[in-house]
């Protein structure tokens, strides 16, 4: 089974979404993923649900599969924020039904959020965040696909896994965005190893740390070794999943950003992987 690509409209904040979806399929991505965050065009506050429908009826006669959800939620909200948090989930919720037409599972990714408390003294709090929404989650049919982020302290495969097992919710999986683990310094096998049995989707970018802060850039524009990732997620029995490449907004939000030439670039690294190890 060949690899399929995806690319999110969480890197192309600046374009219509209908203009979005419409370029990454143009560029020869396969797999799509909509961008619900706070300040995007289409997140669902704002992005009416004739909108949201139009918009999973134009991926589905692009030829592409039901899009994932790139949510944001602030999974670690304090009690006095804790109604506005469920009510941004719920909105998330229903626009990724409104988008969804297949029998695929219905996906949404999230990190805890900025209110996420220190590891080491709030872990505890951050999975019964996490099981709190996975029922509110499971309610919808919705599964929850938790992304670990370097530059915080939920930043390794370990800690990742540690929430699998401690948790253990079928409404609860991993996002494995291979880059966060790695700018962190672990190494890249060992964490599609231990992360791959609770991933339900993929993504990529690329980056490094310089004197203690992250500095992302694109998929193939880094250092790491892109046959030798889809050969790890082939070896742990990932590849019917589709491999996301990812924008950081360190560089979408340059000013010189080029939309489609950053879909392009992400594209042709992705592919002349997947080609190098069919």
């Amino acid at each position: 089974m060949a690899f399929t690509l995806g690319y999110s409209t969480y890197a192309l904040k600046m374009v219509d979404p209908f203009e979005a979806v419409k370029l990454i399929k143009d560029v020869g991505y396969e797999a799509l993923e909509i961008c619900a965050a706070n300040g995007w065009p289409s997140n669902p506050a704002f992005f009416n649900t004739s909108r949201q429908n139009d918009l999973g009826k134009l991926a589905q006669d692009l030829g592409f599969g039901s899009p994932i959800l790139f949510a944001l939620i602030d999974v670690c909200a304090p009690q006095d924020d804790r109604m506005a948090m469920l009510e941004d989930a719920k909105r998330k919720f229903e626009m990724v039904h409104r988008l969804h037409f297949d029998d695929s599972p219905i996906l949404i990714t999230t990190t805890p959020g900025h209110s996420a408390p220190p590891w080491s003294s709030g872990k505890e709090q951050i999975r019964d965040a996490f099981l709190s929404l996975a029922d509110f989650a499971a309610e919808s049919d919705v599964i929850v696909s938790i992304e670990a982020h370097a530059g915080t302290d939920f930043e390794t495969p370990e800690k990742a896994v540690w929430m699998m097992d401690q948790t253990q919710h079928s409404n609860l999986k991993l996002d494995l965005d291979i880059s966060h683990f790695v700018v962190e310094g672990s190494e890249m096998v060992h964490s599609v190893n231990l992360c791959a049995p609770h991933s339900s989707m993929v993504h990529i970018k690329d980056g490094e740390k310089i004197d203690g802060q992250v500095q992302f850039c694109l998929p193939g524009d880094g250092g790491i070794d892109i046959p030798g990732f889809l050969t790890a997620l082939r070896a742990n029995g990932l590849e019917d999943l589709p491999v996301f490449a990812e924008v950081s907004v360190m560089q979408s939000g340059q000013a010189e950003y080029n939309p489609r030439g950053a879909a392009e670039f992400c594209y042709n690294a992705l592919d002349g992987a997947r080609k190098a190890i069919s």
